[in-house]
């Protein structure tokens, strides 16, 4: 009887101390991840923008904001308009503002678009709509207008910067978030 005694209370001291406390414990509740956020001129950086624009840019800073779950960053050549800028918005999900919602908006922006074309392997979904390109991927949406026209020479552009953007966000959040293989 005394060793039935002794390990109910040992069990129930066991249990007392998994559950009290805010720092966790058996019972404690779930944190959730905390979602990062992310930085446009992280996915894009002026280097990267001297690469394939073919100037140097800087930040145009009265044009780079951040408002709730979106944020944009704007490149532009030094004289203005010497060259088209380059401007990067990233729309990502929240603990408030699932996935799901931001790929709506991607289909709903793609639906929109008469012309839009479907590009391969950039991201987990892509589509180029001129003068600009849409990147669906990690419960994130990159839109990245750069350049004139729409010809070859814009299609690249827009793409090597998508590549880019894409496979910084993909090392910001590694995971298939986002719903979409």
């Amino acid at each position: 009887m005394k060793k039935i005694l002794t390990a109910a209370v040992c069990l129930a001291s066991a249990i007392m101390l998994c559950s009290c406390g805010s720092g966790g414990g058996l019972f404690a509740k779930p944190e959730p991840t905390p979602v990062p956020q992310i930085d446009p001129a992280a996915l894009i950086t002026a280097d990267d923008v001297a690469v394939n624009a073919g100037y140097t840019p800087v930040i145009e800073q009265s044009q780079t904001t951040r408002t709730d779950n979106t944020a944009t960053v704007m490149y532009r050549s030094e004289p203005v308009g010497q060259n088209d800028p380059v401007i990067v918005t990233v729309t990502q999900y929240t603990d408030t503002i699932g996935y799901e919602q931001i790929f709506a908006q991607y289909e709903q922006d793609k639906a929109a678009r008469t012309t839009a074309e479907l590009v391969e392997g950039v991201g987990q979904e892509t589509f180029i709509a001129f003068p600009s390109i849409h990147v669906y991927d990690r419960g994130c949406l990159i839109d990245i207008t750069a350049g004139s026209g729409s010809d070859d020479t814009q299609k690249n552009l827009l793409k090597n910067l998508a590549i880019t953007a894409a496979g910084r966000l993909e090392t910001i959040i590694p995971d298939q978030t986002g719903g979409k293989e």
